[in-house]
Protein backbone atom coordinates (compact mmCIF):
# COMPACT_ATOMS: atom_id res chain seq x y z
CA UNK A 1 0.00 0.00 0.00
CA UNK A 2 1.71 2.88 -1.14
CA UNK A 3 2.45 5.89 1.20
CA UNK A 4 2.77 9.69 1.43
CA UNK A 5 5.51 11.93 2.63
CA UNK A 6 5.98 15.52 2.52
CA UNK A 7 9.33 16.63 1.67
CA UNK A 8 9.36 20.61 1.82
CA UNK A 9 7.41 23.36 1.90
CA UNK A 10 9.12 26.33 0.36
CA UNK A 11 8.73 29.94 0.76
CA UNK A 12 8.53 31.88 -2.27
CA UNK A 13 11.08 32.36 -4.32
CA UNK A 14 12.20 34.70 -7.59
CA UNK A 15 16.12 33.12 -8.02
CA UNK A 16 17.08 32.07 -11.73
CA UNK A 17 17.62 29.08 -11.18
CA UNK A 18 16.14 28.52 -7.73
CA UNK A 19 18.02 25.59 -6.34
CA UNK A 20 18.20 24.17 -2.96
CA UNK A 21 19.45 20.38 -1.67
CA UNK A 22 17.39 17.39 -1.28
CA UNK A 23 18.28 13.99 -0.30
CA UNK A 24 16.33 11.10 -1.69
CA UNK A 25 15.88 8.38 1.14
CA UNK A 26 15.53 4.90 1.18
CA UNK A 27 11.80 3.75 -0.40
CA UNK A 28 11.31 6.84 -2.20
CA UNK A 29 9.44 5.88 -4.92
CA UNK A 30 7.77 9.04 -6.54
CA UNK A 31 9.16 12.08 -5.73
CA UNK A 32 7.04 15.02 -7.37
CA UNK A 33 7.51 18.80 -7.81
CA UNK A 34 4.52 20.89 -7.49
CA UNK A 35 4.96 24.85 -8.74
CA UNK A 36 2.70 27.68 -8.12
CA UNK A 37 3.50 30.41 -10.02
CA UNK A 38 2.60 34.08 -9.81
CA UNK A 39 1.73 36.28 -13.02
CA UNK A 40 -0.02 35.99 -16.28
CA UNK A 41 3.53 34.77 -17.86
CA UNK A 42 4.15 31.10 -18.02
CA UNK A 43 7.46 30.07 -16.40
CA UNK A 44 10.56 29.90 -18.79
CA UNK A 45 14.12 28.37 -18.99
CA UNK A 46 12.64 24.07 -19.39
CA UNK A 47 12.12 21.41 -17.39
CA UNK A 48 13.24 21.38 -13.39
CA UNK A 49 16.05 18.16 -12.52
CA UNK A 50 16.70 16.63 -9.64
CA UNK A 51 20.89 15.72 -9.52
CA UNK A 52 21.19 13.32 -12.72
CA UNK A 53 17.40 13.33 -13.04
CA UNK A 54 15.36 15.70 -15.78
CA UNK A 55 11.63 15.31 -14.41
CA UNK A 56 8.66 14.75 -16.48
CA UNK A 57 5.76 17.43 -16.46
CA UNK A 58 2.11 15.13 -15.77
CA UNK A 59 -0.82 17.15 -18.23
CA UNK A 60 0.10 20.93 -18.66
CA UNK A 61 0.36 24.22 -17.48
CA UNK A 62 -2.53 25.18 -16.47
CA UNK A 63 -3.74 28.48 -16.09
CA UNK A 64 -7.12 30.62 -16.48
CA UNK A 65 -7.36 31.70 -20.59
CA UNK A 66 -8.80 35.24 -19.29
CA UNK A 67 -6.93 37.37 -17.01
CA UNK A 68 -4.83 34.84 -15.20
CA UNK A 69 -3.10 35.41 -11.85
CA UNK A 70 -0.94 32.26 -11.42
CA UNK A 71 -0.74 28.98 -12.88
CA UNK A 72 0.30 25.68 -12.08
CA UNK A 73 2.49 22.87 -12.93
CA UNK A 74 3.16 19.11 -11.73
CA UNK A 75 6.04 17.17 -12.03
CA UNK A 76 7.93 14.27 -11.31
CA UNK A 77 10.53 11.12 -11.41
CA UNK A 78 9.79 8.04 -10.44
CA UNK A 79 12.42 5.67 -8.72
CA UNK A 80 15.19 8.43 -7.88
CA UNK A 81 18.95 7.70 -7.22
CA UNK A 82 18.62 7.62 -3.36
CA UNK A 83 21.48 9.85 -2.06
CA UNK A 84 21.64 14.22 -1.64
CA UNK A 85 21.02 15.89 -4.95
CA UNK A 86 20.42 19.56 -5.93
CA UNK A 87 16.45 20.22 -7.16
CA UNK A 88 17.17 22.88 -9.67
CA UNK A 89 13.73 24.88 -11.32
CA UNK A 90 14.98 27.26 -13.91
CA UNK A 91 13.25 30.52 -14.29
CA UNK A 92 14.96 32.94 -16.46
CA UNK A 93 11.88 34.94 -16.12
CA UNK A 94 12.33 35.97 -12.81
CA UNK A 95 8.86 35.30 -11.68
CA UNK A 96 7.71 34.49 -7.78
CA UNK A 97 7.81 30.64 -7.47
CA UNK A 98 6.08 28.81 -4.51
CA UNK A 99 7.83 25.26 -4.81
CA UNK A 100 6.70 22.19 -2.78
CA UNK A 101 8.29 18.55 -3.12
CA UNK A 102 6.07 15.72 -2.07
CA UNK A 103 6.96 11.85 -2.13
CA UNK A 104 5.24 8.61 -2.49
CA UNK A 105 6.33 5.60 -1.18
CA UNK A 106 5.09 1.71 -2.00
CA UNK A 107 7.04 -1.80 -1.34
CA UNK A 108 6.38 -2.86 -5.02
CA UNK A 109 7.48 0.72 -6.35
CA UNK A 110 5.22 2.82 -8.24
CA UNK A 111 4.53 3.69 -11.89
CA UNK A 112 3.07 6.79 -13.55
CA UNK A 113 -0.82 5.97 -14.61
CA UNK A 114 -2.02 9.30 -15.32
CA UNK A 115 -3.01 12.98 -15.02
CA UNK A 116 -5.30 15.68 -16.14
CA UNK A 117 -5.59 19.71 -15.82
CA UNK A 118 -8.37 22.21 -15.84
CA UNK A 119 -8.77 25.71 -15.33
CA UNK A 120 -11.42 28.30 -15.28
CA UNK A 121 -12.90 31.40 -13.57
CA UNK A 122 -15.02 30.03 -11.38
CA UNK A 123 -15.93 28.29 -7.57
CA UNK A 124 -14.50 24.96 -6.36
CA UNK A 125 -11.60 24.57 -8.15
CA UNK A 126 -10.87 21.42 -10.20
CA UNK A 127 -8.53 19.68 -12.16
CA UNK A 128 -11.00 17.67 -14.07
CA UNK A 129 -12.29 14.37 -13.78
CA UNK A 130 -9.94 11.22 -14.47
CA UNK A 131 -11.03 8.37 -16.29
CA UNK A 132 -10.18 5.24 -13.48
CA UNK A 133 -10.31 1.83 -14.94
CA UNK A 134 -8.42 -0.72 -17.07
CA UNK A 135 -5.90 -1.10 -13.94
CA UNK A 136 -4.62 2.52 -14.27
CA UNK A 137 -4.72 2.72 -10.75
CA UNK A 138 -5.45 0.61 -7.75
CA UNK A 139 -5.83 0.33 -3.84
CA UNK A 140 -1.96 0.88 -3.38
CA UNK A 141 -1.57 3.61 -5.51
CA UNK A 142 -1.37 7.72 -4.94
CA UNK A 143 -2.41 10.80 -5.86
CA UNK A 144 -1.41 14.31 -5.71
CA UNK A 145 -3.11 17.69 -7.11
CA UNK A 146 -2.40 21.64 -6.90
CA UNK A 147 -4.27 24.37 -7.20
CA UNK A 148 -3.30 28.39 -7.91
CA UNK A 149 -5.64 30.90 -8.01
CA UNK A 150 -6.30 34.31 -7.99
CA UNK A 151 -8.11 34.49 -4.97
CA UNK A 152 -6.87 37.23 -2.39
CA UNK A 153 -8.14 35.20 0.72
CA UNK A 154 -7.91 31.66 -0.45
CA UNK A 155 -9.35 29.75 2.03
CA UNK A 156 -10.57 26.13 0.88
CA UNK A 157 -13.24 25.02 3.49
CA UNK A 158 -12.26 21.32 2.29
CA UNK A 159 -10.66 19.21 -0.42
CA UNK A 160 -11.53 15.88 -1.59
CA UNK A 161 -8.72 14.23 -0.58
CA UNK A 162 -5.94 15.14 1.91
CA UNK A 163 -4.74 18.55 2.43
CA UNK A 164 -1.25 19.12 2.13
CA UNK A 165 -0.79 22.74 2.45
CA UNK A 166 -3.25 26.02 1.87
CA UNK A 167 -1.18 29.41 1.40
CA UNK A 168 -2.70 32.62 0.76
CA UNK A 169 0.33 35.09 -0.56
CA UNK A 170 -2.56 37.99 -0.18
CA UNK A 171 -2.63 38.90 -4.06
CA UNK A 172 -2.65 35.04 -4.71
CA UNK A 173 -3.51 31.62 -2.83
CA UNK A 174 -2.83 28.16 -3.83
CA UNK A 175 -3.46 24.63 -2.05
CA UNK A 176 -1.83 20.88 -2.61
CA UNK A 177 -3.78 17.60 -1.74
CA UNK A 178 -2.89 13.62 -2.04
CA UNK A 179 -4.86 10.69 -1.48
CA UNK A 180 -4.01 7.22 -1.06
CA UNK A 181 -7.78 6.61 -1.40
CA UNK A 182 -9.09 4.11 -4.18
CA UNK A 183 -11.48 7.17 -6.21
CA UNK A 184 -14.28 5.88 -8.31
CA UNK A 185 -15.09 6.33 -11.57
CA UNK A 186 -14.74 10.08 -12.93
CA UNK A 187 -13.11 11.11 -9.39
CA UNK A 188 -11.43 14.13 -8.90
CA UNK A 189 -9.75 15.90 -6.60
CA UNK A 190 -10.74 19.28 -5.96
CA UNK A 191 -11.58 22.07 -3.79
CA UNK A 192 -14.71 23.44 -1.72
CA UNK A 193 -14.07 26.90 -2.37
CA UNK A 194 -17.10 29.31 -2.40
CA UNK A 195 -15.28 32.41 -4.18
CA UNK A 196 -15.11 32.97 -8.05
CA UNK A 197 -11.84 33.58 -9.32
CA UNK A 198 -9.40 32.40 -11.96
CA UNK A 199 -7.51 29.38 -11.14
CA UNK A 200 -5.38 26.64 -12.99
CA UNK A 201 -5.09 22.94 -11.28
CA UNK A 202 -3.30 19.69 -12.19
CA UNK A 203 -3.35 16.33 -10.54
CA UNK A 204 -1.15 13.26 -11.39
CA UNK A 205 -1.60 9.73 -9.90
CA UNK A 206 0.56 6.66 -9.69
CA UNK A 207 -0.35 2.98 -9.88
CA UNK A 208 1.22 0.27 -7.45
CA UNK A 209 3.96 -1.95 -9.32
CA UNK A 210 2.50 -5.62 -9.03
CA UNK A 211 3.73 -8.02 -6.90
CA UNK A 212 6.35 -10.44 -8.57
CA UNK A 213 4.48 -13.58 -9.58
CA UNK A 214 5.40 -17.05 -9.25
CA UNK A 215 6.32 -18.48 -12.77
CA UNK A 216 5.21 -22.10 -13.40
CA UNK A 217 7.66 -23.77 -15.56
CA UNK A 218 7.14 -27.12 -17.42
CA UNK A 219 8.87 -29.40 -19.39
CA UNK A 220 8.41 -31.35 -22.34
CA UNK A 221 9.46 -34.10 -24.50
CA UNK A 222 10.78 -32.73 -27.76
CA UNK A 223 10.43 -35.51 -30.91
CA UNK A 224 14.19 -36.02 -30.54
CA UNK A 225 14.51 -36.84 -27.11
CA UNK A 226 16.18 -33.36 -26.54
CA UNK A 227 14.33 -31.65 -23.06
CA UNK A 228 12.75 -27.95 -23.92
CA UNK A 229 11.41 -25.30 -21.57
CA UNK A 230 8.23 -23.67 -21.72
CA UNK A 231 6.33 -21.19 -19.58
CA UNK A 232 3.34 -22.19 -18.34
Amino acid sequence: MASYALGRVRTAETGNPITFSYTVGFGDKVIGLLLKVDGAADRTGGAPTLGPHTLLQANTTQKAAASPEASAEAWYVVNPQQGTHTFTIPNSGGLTIRSTVVIGRANAGLRFAVASGGNATGTNPTPGTVPFGSGMFNAGGIGFAIVASGAQSWAPSAQAGTIIANTDDGATGGGEQYTVTVPGAGATLSWTFGASDDYGAVSMYFAENPGNALQNYMRQKAGSGVSVGGIG
